[in-house]
């Protein structure tokens, strides 16, 4: 089903939680959450510890380093059902791109925040 296809009211309804993505940036130790100007692509980047543990029974929860999991892809919509049995139409992250609109090859993963940043810059359409 296209978005034109929708009643009015759920293509306003979904023009409007775009319009709140749009421009929206997250950017902590740990998450970096992009939505473009018009509020069409992400991008998500989520850092991700490692343990680390030796034969001798030595643990350590966050010893192992960190990697950074990288999703970048078109906003859509999804349909779910509410508790009474009528539909809810919310937008998503959906599909994931390999490349960006400009040609930039999207990594699955990366090694240190300085190089997402580096990463989100070279796609050029997410403001920091």
């Amino acid at each position: 089903m296209k978005l034109s296809e929708l009643p009015v009211e759920v293509q306003q309804q979904l023009a409007q939680q775009r319009a709140e993505l749009s421009g929206k940036r997250i950017n902590t130790a740990y998450r970096v959450e992009l939505y473009n100007a018009d509020g069409t692509r992400y991008f998500e980047a989520a850092r991700v510890c490692r343990s680390w543990n030796n034969d001798k029974g030595a643990y350590m929860p966050f010893g192992g380093g960190s990697y950074w999991t990288i999703r970048y892809g078109a906003v859509q919509w999804a349909t779910r059902k509410d508790p009474l049995g009528g539909k809810v139409y919310e937008l998503c992250n959906g599909k994931q791109y390999a490349k960006s609109l400009n040609g930039v090859e999207i990594p699955k993963q990366l090694n240190t925040k300085k190089e997402v940043l580096a990463l989100v810059k070279s796609i050029g359409i997410f403001t920091l």
